[in-house]
């Protein structure tokens, strides 16, 4: 075979794409600073844990279909609104204006150098745990305990 020539083979960098959980990742191990999962086991278990039992689990079947439907909505129907009562109070509790502040920059690049520069990016960029924020800036925080997380 005079004349051929063999492939070429080009080997490009290859880099791994951003860890899309690296985010959440951060925000348990500010938990775990703070008095929440002290080890990567009850980490791990905190990830995995079942948020919500199933709605379905007491649902008794008797083998009729028109029944066996009607008893899986009624149950469906009573989760939601056991989710929607838990969900109110997430909601009161989040958005209760008397144990919360807000900071305003004149942009999403001030903030974020902001952020950065205070070592807190890795709390959240958002909405960050304030004891876990003092923490991180060596501000002493009386003890408190609300029954509440």
């Amino acid at each position: 075979m005079s004349g051929s020539r063999s492939p070429t083979w080009r080997c490009s960098a290859v880099t791994s794409p951003p860890d899309p959980n690296a985010d959440l990742l951060a925000q348990l191990k500010s938990t775990a600073v703070l008095g929440g999962p002290a080890s990567n086991a009850d980490l791990l278990a905190q990830l995995n844990a079942e948020p919500l039992p199933d709605p379905l689990q007491d649902v008794e079947y008797t083998g009729d279909l028109a029944v066996d439907a009607g008893a899986e909505l009624d149950a469906l129907a009573i989760g939601f609104r056991e989710r929607t009562k838990r969900e109110d109070e997430r909601f009161r509790l989040a958005t209760d204006s008397e144990f919360w502040f807000a900071l305003c920059f004149k942009s999403r690049e001030d903030k974020d150098a902001f952020l950065k520069a205070a070592g807190l990016m890795h709390i959240g960029d958002k909405y960050l745990d304030g004891r876990a924020a003092a923490a991180v800036l060596g501000v002493d925080m009386p003890t408190t305990d609300t029954g509440e997380e």
